[in-house]
Formats: C-alpha cells, sequence, structure tokens
C-alpha cells in the first residue's frame, strides 16, 4: 500500500474510532442485505408533518421456536432465505400466541386467546432524513401487558416521536416481538427448559440490533431499550442479567413502569403449576408438552389464562404464581432487589430513565371490600406473609378518605413504582426518575404523552408538555443532557403533571413505604 492510502486508511480509522460510527456502508430506505435475507420496506407511511418513513417489517431475529425448540433458548443461527423480503404479513398473524384476559381494557380482545409460536419478528422504522453514511441513535422498543399478549406494533406508533425530531435528533426505531403466557414464560426447575424465555427472547432481538442495525445507518454503540409495564420489566431483570457479568447489547434504557413480581422463592407454586399444565393437557413429561400441535398449545394458553382463576398476584395472569419473570438461580441468579444490594449488576450502561404513574394500581387491582380484603390481596404475592407482616404493610397507607386507595397504593408499589426506586438507587449518578401526576395518572398513561400523535389516537392534557417530554427523549438517545435532576443520594425526581415538570426530592412517604417492600420481599419467611 502506498504512503498515500495508508494515511488515507489511518484517518478513515481513527474518523470511525472517534464518532462511534460504523465505517461499513448503509442503503436506507431502499433493499437492505441482512447477509441471512434481503429486505425491502414493506410500506412508507407518512407522518402528521408530512415526514416519509420507510418501515421493514417482520424481520426474523430468531429461527421459530417450535418443536424441539419449544420452552428454550431462542436459536438466532438463521439459515438464508432465498429472494428479497417485504415483510407483509396479515394483521394478528406475526403475533406470538396471546391471551387478554377478560378483565383486560382491550376490547375486542379481552378474553380472546389469537397468535402463533413462530412469532421472533421485529420492525425497523427509518425516517426519510437518515441517510447512507449516517450513523444515528437506535430506540428498540420492548412493549408491555402482563406478559401475556400484544405484540411489537399492537399498541402505539413511533410516527408522532418522529414529528417531533429534526435534523439533529434523527433516530431508527426498532420494535420486536417476544414469547408471551405459557410459551413465553413456564419453567419448573430440574426440567430440561429455560426460564424467562419472553427476557432472553428481547436480549436476542438487542443482539440482532447491536449486530445489524448500522445496515440501516444505526449506531450500535448507541441504542436505548425503551419498555413500558412487562416490557419495562424485562428491561430490569436484563440490568441484573448474569449477576451483572458480560457486556449487554445496549447503552442506555428507559423504563416506564417496571412490572417485576416480587419473587424470591416461587419454587412450591412453580411446581404446583407446572403440574397443572401437564395435567390439562393430559401428559407426564416435558417431552410430550413440547410434541403438543399448536393449536393444543394455544388452547393451554386460553385455559390457563381467560378461564382459570389468575390468583398469582405480581401483575401476571394465570393460576399462582402466574406466567412471568422468576429468578432461576442461573441467567438471573436472585430478585433484582437482592442483586442491586449485592452489586451485582451491570454498570457499564451509561444512563437510565425509570418511571411510573401516580395512581399505577387504580384499575389494576382487586380493591373491592378493603380494608377486610387487604390480607388477601398481600398474600396473593406474598403466600406466608404473617398478620403482624400485614398489619405493617398496612399501616405505611394512607386510605381514610378512600377504602380502595389502598389497594391501589399497594399494587402500584409492589409492582411498578419500587422497581423503579430500586433501579434508580442502584444506578443514582446516572438515573433519572419520573413520577407522571398528571390527571389521571393511571396505569400507561405517560406512553400517550412519550409518543404523542395527535388528539385522536392520544389524547392528553398538554400538547407542549408531550412535545417537551419527546425532546427529552430524542436528547437523551443522543446522551445529551436535559433539564432532570439526577436521581442522587438525595433521591430527586421529576413530577410531571398537567402543566409542567418539577423537580422534588421523592417524597418521604413513598420512600418508606418502598423499604418496607423491599424489606417483605427479603424476608424469608414470606413465601413468594
Amino acid at each position: 500500500m502506498s504512503a498515500p492510502w495508508k494515511l488515507a486508511a489511518l484517518c478513515l480509522g481513527v474518523l470511525s474510532r472517534l464518532s462511534g460510527a460504523d465505517a461499513r456502508s448503509c442503503n436506507p430506505p431502499g433493499l437492505v442485505d441482512l447477509g441471512y435475507a434481503k429486505h425491502v420496506p414493506t410500506y412508507v407511511n407518512t407522518t402528521a408533518s408530512g415526514r416519509k418513513v420507510s418501515v421493514y417489517k417482520n424481520i426474523r431475529f430468531a429461527n421459530p421456536p417450535t418443536g424441539t425448540l419449544r420452552f428454550r433458548l431462542p436459536d438466532t443461527q438463521l439459515p438464508k432465505t432465498p429472494g428479497v423480503q417485504d415483510g407483509n404479513v396479515p394483521d394478528l398473524e406475526n403475533h406470538c400466541i396471546s391471551s387478554a384476559h377478560p378483565g383486560a381494557p382491550f376490547p375486542p380482545y379481552n378474553g380472546t386467546t389469537w397468535g402463533r409460536e413462530d412469532c421472533l419478528f421485529l420492525d425497523v422504522y427509518v425516517p426519510d432524513n437518515v441517510r447512507p453514511g449516517d450513523s444515528v441513535p437506535v430506540m428498540q422498543w420492548f412493549t408491555g401487558s402482563a406478559f401475556a399478549f400484544g405484540s411489537k406494533d399492537m399498541f402505539l406508533s413511533p410516527l408522532g416521536l418522529f414529528d417531533a425530531m429534526d435534523d439533529d435528533t434523527k433516530f431508527i426505531f426498532v420494535a420486536n416481538n417476544y414469547r408471551l403466557g405459557l410459551p413465553g414464560w413456564t419453567y419448573m426447575p430440574g426440567e430440561d427448559m429455560t426460564a424467562n424465555l419472553g427476557m432472553h427472547d428481547c436480549l436476542a432481538a438487542a443482539k440482532w440490533t447491536s449486530n445489524h442495525i448500522w445496515r440501516f445507518c444505526g449506531d450500535p454503540n448507541r441504542v436505548t431499550v425503551v419498555g413500558q409495564s412487562a416490557g419495562a420489566g424485562i428491561i430490569g431483570l436484563l440490568t441484573v442479567l448474569d449477576g451483572g457479568e458480560g457486556k449487554l447489547p445496549f447503552q442506555q434504557a428507559w423504563a416506564s413502569s417496571p412490572a417485576i413480581p416480587p419473587r424470591r422463592n416461587p419454587i412450591e407454586r412453580q411446581r404446583r403449576l407446572f403440574q397443572m399444565i401437564l395435567d390439562e393437557a393430559n401428559c407426564t413429561s416435558l417431552e410430550c408438552l413440547r410434541a403438543l400441535p399448536e393449536e393444543d398449545l394455544r388452547g393451554l394458553n386460553h385455559l390457563f389464562i381467560n378461564i382459570l382463576p389468575s390468583d398469582g398476584g405480581g401483575g401476571v395472569f394465570g393460576p399462582a404464581p402466574g406466567f412471568g419473570p422468576v429468578p432461576d438461580g442461573t441467567f438471573i441468579p436472585d430478585t433484582p432487589q437482592a442483586l442491586f444490594q449485592q452489586g451485582k449488576f451491570h454498570k457499564e450502561l451509561r444512563s437510565l430513565v425509570l418511571g411510573n404513574a401516580a395512581n399505577e394500581g387504580m384499575g389494576l387491582s382487586s380493591d373491592v371490600g378493603m380494608p377486610e380484603n387487604f390480607p388477601a390481596l398481600v398474600r396473593q404475592i406474598f403466600s406466608t406473609a404473617s398478620n403482624e407482616t400485614i398489619a405493617a404493610i398496612q399501616s405505611k397507607y394512607d386510605y381514610n378518605d378512600n377504602a380502595a386507595k389502598l389497594a391501589w397504593d399497594w399494587t402500584t408499589d409492589v409492582i411498578f413504582a419500587c422497581n423503579a426506586a430500586n433501579l434508580a438507587s442502584a444506578y443514582q449518578d446516572r438515573a433519572r426518575r419520573y413520577i407522571f401526576s398528571a390527571p389521571h395518572a393511571v396505569h400507561g398513561q405517560d406512553l400517550f404523552y412519550m409518543f404523542y400523535a395527535d388528539q385522536e389516537t392520544t389524547p392528553i392534557e398538554d400538547i407542549e408538555d408531550a412535545r417537551t417530554l419527546q425532546r427529552n427523549m430524542l436528547n437523551f438517545l443522543y446522551g445529551r443532557e436535559f433539564d432532570w435532576p439526577l436521581y442522587g443520594e438525595g433521591k430527586w425526581i421529576t413530577n410531571i403533571t398537567a402543566t409542567e415538570f418539577e423537580a422534588l426530592e421523592l417524597p418521604a412517604e413513598l420512600d418508606a413505604r418502598c423499604q418496607m417492600v423491599n424489606e417483605v420481599v427479603l424476608g424469608p419467611a414470606n413465601g413468594v
């Protein structure tokens, strides 16, 4: 190589390292060659402001989790697919097996079951101001809905957020499916199966993004995972994956209402649930469950989520302990509360935003007959909690003006708010925490602000508040500062009201309630 070419190559290498950009070429919004498959945009959407967004639908990131792969880790050794894929699949046919409990507020889905096992796909949204040679930040979305139903594109669209960006804040959006309900969260220690498969699917999808997003002009060194409810809970679990060993395939996280069932040792209840599944399937072994036709697996999912009592508590559906995350002793060695206290979490993450709505539990809790029924509500999660423990919990709550508020606030704390608080405390020097208090401050309402598009599809109190929040999100993707305080030792939060973003110290009573929740979770006598 001649001296001028050597110098040019050296300069290109230095520039690439300085910018974090991938030196390889990218080619949106046209054909993208992933190595194992070639994709073209399924369609081009137009935002309210007229921006064009190319959407690459249903890109496979793992092989079908069927047959011998059922109840096992996602297989990401993908074979080559001939031809050019356009991702055009009829609605609902790309969803994982889903059952929406009759009490879920999503007509016409509530009480129904749909979807299929071959569902490990993701979508990539590339706006028209992303050009070849760019290397822009990436937002990856993990959807919510109680670990039981939904998909990458069922509940929200990023088009409103694309309207909020300009050339200084352009980004790429990725959304992935993961296994749900019985196929995604069934686990029995000692059997040839892996716990928390929905979490592992999200991890595999994030690894796909890390490996392939450069082909769409995205920067694999600036990936922010964003999730709400169950999706945010998966993010929380990933922060303690392998007790903090190794490296995660993303650098930042935004977790809204992280739902992590507070279970530390639910082995006996898991054993009973697994035996119930075997009995209902007329099986005596895991091998028999693996051999069931997909239609039978879907029927079992419908039975256990939509028909049988969901008495597991903890934000999941199904008989106790329900279908949701559990410590498995390997990938998730213990409950996050314990691992944070032991310093066993992923400290390489650069920055996090962690939040919850003030009234999460309203509409999500069994609030009839309070306070008389409060012990039963607590024991759905903490099955052997003593009367003394329950009395101590109850004493932390002010519900004199409305007895149902006892159930609402307890549900808010134990399933959502205290998980956000624990994450913020673990990452206090790089975490921002918010509480969403705009009326009615119910579960998922902050998503309408985060992904605001218009008053018909995302009705909100204050449009300027939404646009401010969206600008903050875009600055966060870029690693820029914005005017929310770091959580820090002072436990500072941002209170999002109907009209403003207010910085204040975490109220002492909320802090005390979460300290109490952690003590109960970590108490060996409480049978979780």
